[in-house]
């Protein structure tokens, strides 16, 4: 048996996780090394499974198959031993995929997949990300440079994807270099509730977007933000 017959499933190996929305965010920053390793490795479960099923299908219907292989004879074409086999494994195997992507988008809301892959391989601060924009807590962040954020997350982060987040503050300020403690400096509630009264009546097409893109090693800490507790630790000399 040719090994370049083993390109047949490794390629359709990739597709999947490329493609499925199932694997693909988990696939996103994989090197290509790891890339190539999990390829090879969903090569070799869909070629197992289609032996599987071709020897379950051949014990209960022998003449069927038969009648099959009989048939693709006249295929013109060279094929070595057991090309029928890995060929109708990796189209099982992509039409499987192209399901479960349509079950998924009918079923479940486009950020789910995401969230799904950030449970598995985000880290502290895309779950908590992720939790703001799923739940719509508030969160709290401060930056190397004392600059301070309280606000949410209206998207779920691809994990790995990219280094950089976005948050859409409400409040903002910088934490006090000695006493350590928040002093608030910008309402962004009061900013655009000021430039809405400012404008025109005619102006209705005018978006006003405070949203920050934070790349994400700049973050110090980050964490739910709860006023009572902030008030505790922010009083007012």
């Amino acid at each position: 048996m040719p090994y370049n017959l083993f390109l047949i499933p490794i390629i359709t190996g990739y597709i999947v996780l490329i493609y499925s929305k199932i694997f693909k965010y988990n696939s996103q920053r994989l090197d290509k090394g790891r890339i190539l390793f999990e390829s090879i490795a969903l090569a070799v479960i869909i070629i197992s499974l289609g032996f599987i099923l071709r020897t379950l299908l051949q014990s209960i219907f022998p003449k069927f198959i038969a009648g099959i292989l009989n048939f693709l004879k006249i295929v013109p074409i060279q094929k070595p031993q057991y090309f029928w086999t890995y060929l109708f494994s990796s189209l099982i195997t992509l039409i499987l995929m192209y399901l479960s992507n349509k079950v998924i988008d009918k079923k479940y809301k486009n950020y789910e997949p995401i969230g799904w892959a950030v449970d598995k391989n985000g880290d502290e601060i895309e779950k908590l990300f992720k939790k703001s924009a799923k739940e719509g807590i508030i969160i709290q962040i401060t930056l190397k440079n004392n600059k301070v954020y309280i606000g949410f997350s209206e998207f779920i982060p691809i994990p790995q994807k990219t280094n950089y987040l976005t948050l859409t503050p409400m409040i903002s300020g910088y934490r006090d270099n000695d006493t350590k403690q928040v002093r608030i400096t910008t309402d962004y509630f009061k900013v655009v509730e000021e430039f809405m009264e400012g404008l025109d009546e005619n102006e209705d097409s005018i978006t006003l977007n405070t949203d920050v893109i934070i790349k994400q090693d700049e973050i110090l800490t980050a964490g739910i933000y709860e006023q009572e507790i902030f008030d505790k630790f922010n009083k007012v000399d």
